[in-house]
């Protein structure tokens, strides 16, 4: 059997075109650039801005706009409120952190379920066990959906910073697979079917895909029953066409191209039993057993008073523990300096030519070939 490459998306460095490019994005949007209360690698580096830049297939007009307005966006939600005492915890320190702040009716969702051989952050979910109406109408009135909002986003901005670093230590662009176990999906009220639920997916899901663009190079939906079909219908609606591209759907677990695939992302004893693998559900992080069968937390969630985070960031950030010499260096990563103006004059005239601002008609990519039949019958219109 031929191994299987995860080649959803561009893994290589930014070529010298394109840091030539990034830098008539930073030109264009020097005005919001400078408007940001602060400046962080993940947010105004060449990878990230690079990340525009593919996403919108080379064209710097359209990048250029994309990262406006994602850094306008950040200065008017004041995002980097939510990375104050968050951003530079251990990942088992901010899981930590995440499972005493939400909902024990939260998805059953590992945001560090584990990491490919090439690098890339694989992010498990389990939407089976999700009980959505619980979620929408069984919480204190100090955590409302705005607070699941804000949750949303210190997560993403956290995961953005983690591959981030891991892009400029392995010196390659890498990305987040998320790996999805559908079995059970049906048992418990679709969130499509969840008034609250649906529109808070309406209102935020589009732009939390724009503004955190091209971080997914796999989409990977398996055990997938028929109703899947309905949920990814649902979710084409906010999602490029360059996204729903990635996405591959299998009914079974078993089938010889799912285990291909499964087995290029790590070994059996990353994955759960239900995928074939041989990690036991509760070696996974905010997975089992499930917090909405624990009626002490329950009681201990409707009893809270103070959310765990609003839009001025943590109520309670935890104290990052301190770590030994080798423990730092061991997260310590090698000096990348990040392209600025002043670069522009070690680039070749040449290139600074392919930056000059075309009005360009996008092409929609080719779809991924078939995965199966049952990808085909799933695929969002």
């Amino acid at each position: 059997m031929a191994e299987y490459t995860l080649d959803g998306a561009d893994v290589s460095w930014p070529s010298d075109k394109e840091l030539a490019q990034l830098q008539e994005i930073r030109r264009i949007c020097a005005a919001e650039l400078a408007a940001l209360p602060n400046s962080p690698r993940d947010v105004v580096g060449d990878i990230r801005i690079c990340r525009f830049l593919r996403f919108n297939y080379g064209d710097v007009t359209k990048a250029a706009k994309g990262y406006s307005e994602f850094l306008k966006w950040r200065v008017t939600e004041k995002i980097d409120n939510l990375r104050k005492g968050l951003i530079d915890l251990s990942k088992e320190e901010f899981t930590e952190w995440l499972d005493s702040v939400r909902s024990p009716f939260a998805p059953a969702l590992a945001p560090f379920f584990g990491e490919t051989p090439d690098g890339h952050l694989i992010i498990f979910a389990s939407p089976g066990y999700f009980k959505a109406s619980e979620f929408a109408q069984k919480r204190p009135s100090c955590h409302t959906m705005d607070s699941d909002l804000q949750l949303v986003r210190a997560s993403m901005e956290y995961i953005m910073k983690l591959v981030d670093d891991n892009c400029y230590k392995r010196h390659k662009v890498l990305y987040t697979v998320k790996l999805v176990d559908a079995i059970h999906l049906g048992r418990e009220t679709l969130p499509i079917f969840v008034p609250e639920v649906r529109k808070f997916m309406q209102d935020n899901a589009g732009q939390i895909m724009a503004h955190y663009c091209d971080h997914d190079i796999l989409i990977l939906m398996v055990n997938a029953p028929f109703i899947v079909r309905l949920v990814i219908g649902f979710a084409s609606t906010f999602m490029s066409k360059r996204q729903t591209n990635r996405i591959k759907v299998f009914s079974s677990a078993g089938s010889a191209e799912c285990q291909k695939i499964l087995k290029a992302l790590g070994p059996p004893s990353m994955l759960p039993e239900s995928l074939q693998g041989t990690r036991k559900a509760e070696n996974i992080p905010l997975f089992w057993p499930l917090p909405q069968d624990d009626e002490s937390r329950i009681k201990e969630w409707m009893a809270r008073r103070t959310a765990g985070v609003t839009r001025e960031g943590a109520t309670k950030p935890p104290q990052a523990a301190e770590r030994t010499e080798v423990e730092q260096e061991q997260i310590e990563l090698p000096a990348t300096p990040i392209t600025n103006l002043e670069d522009t004059a070690e680039v070749p005239e040449t290139l600074l030519k392919a930056t000059e601002l075309k009005a360009v008609e996008i092409e929609e990519p080719p779809p991924l070939p078939e995965s199966s039949g049952w990808f085909t019958c799933c695929a969002a219109p």
